[in-house]
């Protein structure tokens, strides 16, 4: 027995004696009620798909040795979406339909979001979203990461504190920047008093920034905006290398990029509902919990605690917070779980957390923080809860 399956061990026993009474009466006989984590477990993104997934059993652990939900042994049913869209369509509806799931949680891409929903409409069933977003609102749909008007409004606000300052934006060529991130980022900073630039538009797949960081210093900007999805190591190692000046913010910042970026990151400003560095007693607990369980020689570290991506912190908040709304409602009927999501409100790793009126997005603290050198991030502000705008 290696290292890994040997601390699984001991905290899935510890679980058992925790939950005394219901895990016996699970083992005699009472029928698993199912959730699916619908994560990419191959391709660029396996260790955010394998954090989710790591994170999602810990959830499943603690509900369990709570007592399970509805008088059942929760059980997660595990599916590679390949970072494929028709994949993801594909293996929601077997989660849906061949094992039953009550919801699906894990995906990381908004293509694999659209396409879990899609089979979700057929199903009658929940999809929580793990990942921030454009303020994307559904009758099936709950968004743990933050709302884009959750993320930009608090951090240009902050920016702006002492004055308007000027700024251009680096992104990724995607629909839901064009339509809105960056209108809702130019209207930020004019309502705080500074000026908007430029944007500059960048496909997926670029990994030469020469050109575009030399247009960007041409304009002599105080701050730039980073949004690039698919490869951002590569685009913050650039920008120091060609020692730009301007204040570097942006809305991907988390330790493992800090780690991966090999000191490009320190310095820069992230904003953000989860870093590793909140100090509460639920954070402490969660990292212990995840460290004990996951630890693995190949795996970064930041002090004693194995590396914890934010979205695996969101994918633990859902499954959490879905719990609590089957426990509120009684029922795994979707408009059911919905409607009761917006009286919720639970200690979470991140802080207190609830859901929006809608039940479509989570209503908690925004951060603010800053990248250090040792790769841990600096809270310099928090705010909030920030009302999600809902974009359709």
């Amino acid at each position: 027995m290696n290292r890994r399956d040997f601390s699984r061990t001991v905290l899935l026993g510890a679980a058992a004696c925790l939950a005394g009474p219901a895990v016996s009466k699970f083992a005699r006989g009472a029928e698993p009620l199912k959730i699916g984590l619908l994560a990419p477990l191959s391709g660029p993104l396996t260790r955010v798909g394998q954090t989710n997934r790591n994170c999602a059993e810990l959830a499943v652990e603690e509900i369990n040795a709570a007592g399970g939900l509805l008088g059942r042994p929760l059980q997660l049913s595990v599916e590679d979406t390949q970072m494929s869209t028709a994949v993801t369509l594909e293996k929601a509806r077997q989660l849906f339909m061949r094992d039953e799931v009550a919801m699906i949680t894990g995906m990381v891409l908004p293509s694999e979001r659209e396409a879990a929903l899609q089979a979700a409409r057929a199903a009658r069933k929940l999809v929580v979203y793990p990942n921030f977003d454009e303020g994307r609102c559904d009758s099936q749909l709950l968004t743990t990461g933050l709302a884009a008007s959750q993320r930009i409004e608090p951090l240009i606000a902050w920016l702006m504190r002492d004055g308007g300052r000027t700024v251009c934006a680096v992104v990724s060529d995607i629909g839901s920047n064009r339509k809105v991130l960056i209108p809702q980022l130019q209207a930020a900073v004019t309502r705080h008093g500074g000026k908007f630039l430029d944007v500059f538009w960048l496909p997926f797949g670029t990994r030469d920034y020469g050109a575009v960081l030399q247009r960007v210093a041409s304009l002599n900007p105080q701050v730039v905006w980073h949004s690039i999805g698919d490869d951002p190591v590569t685009f913050v190692k650039q920008y120091r290398s060609f020692g730009m000046k301007p204040q570097l913010v942006t809305d991907i910042a988390h330790e493992s990029l800090s780690i991966a970026t090999a000191g490009a990151s320190t310095g820069t400003i992230g904003v953000s509902s989860y870093f590793m560095s909140i100090n509460n007693p639920e954070n402490q607990a969660f990292l212990m919990r995840y460290t004990a369980r996951y630890a693995d020689a190949r795996d970064p570290r930041l002090g004693r605690y194995v590396v914890v991506l934010p979205h695996g912190e969101n994918t633990y908040a859902g499954i959490r917070l879905f719990a609590e709304a089957v426990r509120a409602s009684g029922s795994l009927d979707v408009a059911r779980v919905k409607a009761a999501l917006p009286a919720v409100a639970i200690a979470l790793p991140r802080g207190r957390t609830g859901v929006s009126p809608d039940g479509a997005h989570v209503l908690c603290q925004t951060r603010i923080a800053r990248a250090l050198a040792d790769n841990r991030f600096s809270i310099l502000d928090s705010t909030g809860p920030v009302t999600p705008v809902c974009e359709g």
